[in-house]
């Protein structure tokens, strides 16, 4: 009885393949006809998705040891309000923050200004977007589609006055112009990090060979730049604050020395106790001052080996190169990913439509 019901329900998939094959072969016809529509729209596709060329290039950051003495710079920096964190550590950036670094504001706003040779009159990234961008278009279908509604109703409205707001310190602002200009980085320009052998590859890909070998190398500077300015800020900041102190301590070194250089030449045969008392005096505070000079010199010094020291070097392990031959697209698999929809598609069709036409009977007997 089990082996009767089983071979029952074999027949019946059976059958139902089968129903589906005839159905596909008696469209057979109308599927070699979308397929042909779809394989001449891929190969459209493919003739006019324009070459596309990489460049790229592979750095590694090598950082220096920490100089003897930094727990004393650590006292130092906090006296004077500097957050130099913890200098008897390793205070490197990981490589795995770059990528954020690329994804600010700051490196794509200089990117844009950084300069391009071999565009006639374009010289920076900025004018050769202005130049090949059609923005105004963007701008105006943005305008009419998805800011159509709004757009009505201010015709309704009277015309606001124009708000004027004040620069906010730490804020920056980006035009809806360089918005679009940031999205087009973002597509062009990508970074790739193997923290495992610990290098950094910097990509560009673009239509034009020269524009995506020097995007890459003008990513790369600006981002090995930013990454030295963060790495030493802290050390800078109190390399600064030395500078100023120590040109105050050497003025008042100055003045000190001078005091008593006056004070013996204005008294030289003179020899009394009050005498001896101001001129002892006046040599305590020569060498007082003398000392923390002195201190102030060494630290200096000491600051200035820290900020080499905190200063990352990046030895190229690949330098860019420009591209001679395109890296994409690959029309061959454009065409196929094509076919292969076609052949979904229609097949598709052809099974979904008697459904679609009984449950819009159904509706329709129903309605009356």
């Amino acid at each position: 009885m089990k082996s009767l019901k089983i071979n029952e329900q074999i027949d019946e998939d059976t059958i139902d393949i089968i129903e589906l094959l005839s159905k596909i072969w008696n469209r057979k016809k109308f599927i070699l006809k979308t397929i042909v529509l779809f394989g001449v729209v891929g190969v459209l596709v493919a003739v006019l998705t324009p070459n596309q060329y990489t460049a790229s290039s592979m750095f590694t950051p090598n950082y220096g040891g920490q100089p003897s003495g930094s727990s004393g710079l650590k006292g130092l920096a906090s006296l004077a309000g500097i957050e130099i964190g913890s200098v008897d550590k390793n205070r490197e950036i990981s490589p795995m923050l770059y990528g954020k670094i690329l994804e600010s504001v700051s490196f794509k706003q200089q990117l844009l200004a950084s300069p391009l040779k071999n565009f006639g009159d374009v010289k920076t990234l900025r004018a050769y977007f202005e130049k090949n961008t059609s923005t105004s278009v963007i701008g105006a279908v943005k305008e009419y589609t998805i800011g159509l509604p709004s757009k009505i109703i201010g015709l309704f409205k009277e015309d606001p006055k124009k708000s004027t707001f004040e620069t906010v310190t730490g804020v920056e602002s980006v035009s809806e112009q360089d918005m679009i200009f940031h999205e087009l980085i973002e597509k062009m320009l990508t970074l790739s990090i193997n923290d495992k052998d610990g290098f950094i590859e910097m990509i560009s890909i673009s239509k034009d060979p020269q524009l995506a070998a020097q995007i890459a190398k003008n990513g790369e500077l600006i981002l090995q730049n930013q990454i030295i300015e963060i790495q030493t800020k802290s050390s800078l900041e109190l390399l600064s604050y030395l500078e100023e102190q120590y040109a105050l301590k050497r003025d008042l070194l100055n003045k000190a020395q001078d005091r008593l250089s006056n004070f013996k030449d204005r008294n030289l045969d003179i020899s009394t106790s009050s005498f001896s008392n101001v001129q002892r005096r006046l040599e305590t505070e020569l060498q007082t001052i003398t000392a923390v000079f002195q201190k102030i010199v060494s630290q200096f010094e000491e600051v200035k080996l820290q900020v080499t020291k905190d200063t990352p070097v990046f030895s190229i392990i690949k330098k860019v190169v420009l591209p001679n031959k395109k890296s994409g697209p690959n029309r061959s698999l454009i065409v196929i990913v094509w076919l292969f929809l076609g052949v979904v598609i229609s097949i598709g069709y052809v099974l979904v439509q008697p459904v679609f036409l009984n449950v819009k009977k159904d509706f329709i007997n129903m309605s009356s």
